[in-house]
């Protein structure tokens, strides 16, 4: 079983710096519809990625993304009633209309998948930069109960999944397998896997309030919180984060990235649009390398 070490250098950020960087990310995916912007944006967060090392942690949320393109893309098409450029007329159907297929549909959707393409990444990226601990302790003076819930909640899952993988090599080791071949014996072994499976959950669940109780929580707010400063590189980070933001947004104001999919799909600027996309991703290196020039403590 591979393990993925985790990148220390991004998790001894401070979490709201790169968690801002990562929000900015995330916006800038709805103000964008055309496909060079939403591409380069996209190539920019997986090369990030891939020099970090990460790329395969990130892997099996696209191979999610190729399951469910296929029915995004029929359903939106199919049932969809813009565009003038057919490609395919099928027949009429009562309370839907005429099923059909055109040009303008098509782009749309793809479009639509990229976007998600593009929130899976940070959503998986936010997994790996970002230290969930530190960044929830960043809202323990306003809610206190939320974060040790959260915290709690976060951690489980991926507990529960070492659980299950060390109960089933134990099985194997002590030559319990399953009866067969098929399905059906795959899901019965399994099954039987979960019994041990939910003693140790609650058996740690216990743990954990006992441990709660004996450190103190529950009995009244905190005195004190042990917070951690914005360095000077984090803070100029974000600062330059914002600035590319904002000429993100007035690139937009002067009509970079314009596109129309409906009623006819067309490129109003190509070039210049091709060219806008590059700069943006030049421009989102600049905030990258403040925040990452050098490691903190």
């Amino acid at each position: 079983m591979s393990v993925h070490n985790p990148p220390i250098r991004w998790q001894q950020l401070h979490p709201g710096a790169i968690a801002f960087f990562l929000f900015v990310q995330g916006i800038l995916t709805f103000v964008w519809e055309h496909p060079f912007m939403l591409i380069g944006q996209l190539l920019f967060l997986l090369g990030w990625a891939r020099r970090e090392r990460v790329l395969p942690a990130i892997m099996p949320l696209f191979r999610m993304l190729l399951v469910m393109a296929p029915f995004f893309l029929l359903v939106n098409a199919l049932f969809s009633t813009n565009g003038v450029t057919f490609l395919w007329k099928g027949p009429v159907v009562p309370l839907i209309g005429r099923l059909d297929f055109t040009l303008e549909e098509l782009a749309y959707s793809c479009m639509g998948l990229i976007r998600l393409a593009i929130l899976l990444t940070l959503s998986g990226m936010f997994q790996q930069f970002v230290d969930h601990d530190r960044f929830l302790l960043l809202f323990a003076k306003v809610a206190p109960r939320f974060v040790l819930t959260a915290a709690l909640a976060i951690r489980m899952f991926p507990f529960l999944l070492a659980e299950f993988s060390r109960i089933k090599e134990t099985a194997y080791l002590r030559g319990i397998r399953p009866r067969g071949k098929g399905k059906r014996a795959q899901i019965r072994f399994y099954l039987f896997l979960l019994r041990p499976l939910l003693y140790q959950a609650l058996e740690g669940s216990w743990q954990s309030a006992e441990t709660l109780y004996a450190r103190g929580f529950g009995s009244g707010p905190r005195s004190s919180y042990k917070t951690k400063t914005i360095a000077s590189h984090e803070a100029l980070g974000m600062i330059v984060t914002g600035i590319v933001f904002a000429f993100a947004l007035f690139g937009k104001w002067l009509d970079f990235g314009r596109i129309d999919y409906y009623p006819r799909f067309a490129f109003h600027d190509l070039l210049g649009d091709a060219l806008f996309a590059l700069l943006m991703v030049a421009s989102w290196l600049v905030p990258l390398y403040v925040l990452g020039r050098r490691e903190t403590t």
